[in-house]
């Protein structure tokens, strides 16, 4: 396990910047920059900032009791160029009140990497402090009690995020939305387990601190929230792939011109490759193509047409649109999204029917009706299509919009990263499993017994521990923290 000795490294994105930034860490920290920081004003009465309670400009190095913002230079050279100096402003956190839960400073200064690395290497001779490992400083204020385990995978996910879906959704984490659940969680079978045990000291006498149906009640909630989050973590494993929007409808609804336009639009002028064509069943394989709308990610497919009727010679012997269409199958099981496209000039009760029979239920559909340039009298479309022209550019806007607004919808309702969402779900197996085998004891006359109820309460406990990582190994920790980059 990791000492309390002070810890150093560049907490600012590599490369050249106009700011960087160096965080330190740990026991006596401000020995780490005493010889090299030169605050503007050496000497000077303490004075409260006006605007803070504990909050003080300029402040001397030696009162190390209050949070302190402190200007100055750095000399990142040291004593070997002890005339080379840089503006910079060092930020103070006593101990128990920075990020880490120890005694932390930043620095801040001009973001040249030859001077930042320069400054770090100064530090690290001073011998007050030593460089950083992988995620030490996350993993320092998971041991000071400051984030719990899902909460610093959190920090992992806002860092690896690649859209703005994914950003929001491990924000929402860190916030400590997962980690108040797991606390209810806990303290729900916390009061059940307390409760039993303290009827174990009066087992001779008959006083009973809790029914047995309200044991039943308190489980069957606890239950029903692990297997809540549960499918929340199952739903979640899949969030570090891109969704998939699969345009489906029948041939010849303008699917293709659909797929080109969207391309060109959203993807920086870039041309789709979809073949299109006036014969019906051009399309026998399909396409696919990464889109970005407002920091939306997803995968746009143009399929092959959806057929309503075969005939007994297609039957006998498939063509190969009806072979393409079955083997999309898979494909339709497994989209985020579907946009069901309709010919404006047609009425296809049918097509929209078949489409349905192909993907789950629960799979969100727009409809979006095609070739609106064809189709002047808008006002008869049933409520809720989306009107669209691959020609004009009608509707395509507000399409991609539509889809992303969807997507982002999904995502967020799992507040989960996949990083947490794949740690836990064997632990919140587990805890599900327990929390059966102890209403089964209580509703079993025969096997009940109070002290093995108790057993299996204990059991669920410590794997919810395990998720939130009240309960943890060394081993467990440096698989997480050596994910991270050096300095976060």
């Amino acid at each position: 396990m990791i000492s309390d000795s002070a810890i150093v490294a560049q907490a600012s994105a590599p490369g050249p910047a106009r700011r960087g930034m160096i965080r330190l860490s740990g026991k006596n920290v401000l020995n780490a920059v005493r010889t090299v920081f030169l605050p503007k004003k050496q000497s000077f009465c303490f004075q409260q900032d006006s605007s803070s309670n504990d909050v003080a400009t300029n402040v001397v190095l030696e009162d190390s009791s209050k949070t302190a913002i402190i200007d100055g230079w750095l000399a990142p050279w040291g004593a070997n160029e002890p005339e080379t100096t840089v503006p910079c402003a060092l930020f103070y956190w006593p101990q128990g009140r920075g990020f880490t839960g120890e005694q932390s400073l930043e620095l801040h200064l001009t973001g040249s990497p030859a001077i930042l690395d320069a400054a770090v290497r100064t530090i690290c001779e001073t011998k007050s402090a030593r460089l950083a490992t992988r995620g030490e400083f996350t993993l320092r204020a998971f041991l000071s009690g400051r984030i719990d385990l899902t909460q610093a995978e959190a920090i992992l996910g806002a860092i690896d995020a690649s859209s703005d879906s994914e950003l929001q959704n491990a924000l929402v984490q860190l916030s400590g939305s997962l980690s108040r659940d797991f606390a209810i969680l806990r303290e729900k079978l916390l009061d059940v387990l307390c409760d039993l045990e303290a009827g174990f000291d009066f087992v001779d006498e008959d006083i009973e601190f809790i029914t047995k149906n309200e044991i039943r009640t308190r489980l069957e909630e606890t239950k029903e929230l692990v297997e809540k989050t549960l499918k929340r973590a199952v739903t979640q494993l899949g969030a570090d792939r891109i969704p998939v929007a699969a345009l489906l409808g029948p041939p010849n609804a303008g699917k293709s011109s659909l797929f080109n336009k969207m391309i060109e639009y959203f993807g920086g002028g870039a041309s789709g490759k979809a073949i299109v064509s006036d014969l019906a069943g051009t399309t026998r394989d399909y396409l696919e193509k990464e889109v970005n709308v407002d920091g939306v990610r997803f995968i746009l497919v143009d399929s092959a047409g959806i057929e309503n009727e075969r005939t007994l010679e297609e039957i006998a012997k498939p063509s190969p649109r009806i072979l393409a269409q079955q083997g999309l199958k898979r494909l339709f099981s497994n989209v985020a999204i579907v946009i069901r496209c309709v010919d404006s000039t047609l009425n296809d009760d049918l097509t929209k029917q078949s489409i349905d029979d192909l993907v789950p239920f629960d799979t969100p559909i727009i409809d979006v009706a095609t070739k609106q340039d064809l189709f002047d009298n808008r006002e008869t479309l049933t409520l809720g299509i989306l009107p669209t022209s691959s020609v004009t550019g009608f509707g395509i806007e507000e399409l991609g919009k539509k889809i992303a607004e969807t997507l982002r919808d999904d995502s967020e309702n799992g507040e989960m990263t996949p990083s947490t969402a794949i740690r836990c779900q064997e632990a919140l197996r587990e805890a599900n499993e327990s929390l059966q085998n102890a209403l089964n004891v209580l509703n079993d006359e025969f096997l009940s017994d109070d002290f093995i109820l108790a057993s299996e309460i204990r059991v669920a406990l410590d794997r919810i521990g395990i998720v939130t990582g009240q309960v943890h190994t060394e081993d467990l920790l440096d698989r997480i923290f050596s994910r991270f980059c050096v300095g976060k």
